[in-house]
């Protein structure tokens, strides 16, 4: 009577191979830390930055006010020359020495000044806070593309290990069928198996997380 062996331990089918072209889609135009598309995904997000955007509003105000001020100290520049017609010989003695009309002016205009002054320097702040802002989301984009692209690395290793797996255990699918080999070793061929899809599932969350947040940086995420 034949030796009968135990039943082989069931497998699932085999993991596809991981493309790195399904992730790159319309509403991500690259996936990888190239000068290029670093450039062209931070470009995105500049623009589709909130706090970017309140600043730019701020300093659209800003901007405005100077224009304004700038009319009013021209416009009291011109002015004051209108101080010496007057038929009150007291302003007339009072301007003619600094003082009365012509004083006024000149103390809103040096007001006024102060005031330029005062905005343009809260102009260049905000500028230079965005400058700070615009790095710092060249940064984030930067180590987001890394971090998919050390996980893409990782799946294709594992997946790759997998495969070689898949070989090994038809190699000892059929040793053993004519008797050599043991259940045990089938049965560890099974467990690395299990362990190996568990990396390969854990790498595939990591990446899906660096898609999820590039796509939330350059504004294309899809709304639920």
């Amino acid at each position: 009577m034949a030796h009968s062996q135990p039943k082989l331990p069931s497998w699932s089918n085999q993991i596809e191979k991981p493309n790195e072209s399904d992730a790159e889609n319309k509403e991500i135009p690259c996936l990888n830390s190239s000068k290029l598309c670093v450039g062209q995904l931070t470009e995105r997000a500049i623009a589709n930055s909130f706090k970017l955007q309140q600043s730019e509003s701020r300093i659209a105000l800003i901007e405005q006010r100077l224009e304004v001020t700038e009319d009013r100290i021209d416009y009291t520049s011109k002015k004051k020359w209108t101080n010496y017609i007057s038929t009150n010989p007291v302003d007339i003695i009072q301007n003619l020495f600094g003082g009365g009309g012509i004083q006024r002016d000149n103390i809103a205009i040096a007001n006024l000044e102060i005031r330029t002054t005062d905005l343009l320097a809260a102009k260049a702040e905000l500028e230079r806070q965005q400058e700070e802002e615009k790095l710092k989301i060249e940064d984030e984009v930067l180590n987001l593309l890394l971090d998919y692209e050390a996980a893409n690395r990782k799946l294709e290793l594992l997946t790759s290990n997998l495969e070689t797996l898949e070989q090994q255990r038809e190699v000892m699918r059929i040793a053993y069928k004519y008797g050599q080999g043991s259940t045990s070793q089938i049965l560890g061929m099974e467990d690395r198996r299990d362990r190996i899809i568990e990396q390969i599932v854990k790498v595939e969350i990591e990446q899906d997380e660096a898609v999820r947040e590039i796509e939330q940086l350059i504004g294309d995420k899809k709304k639920q």
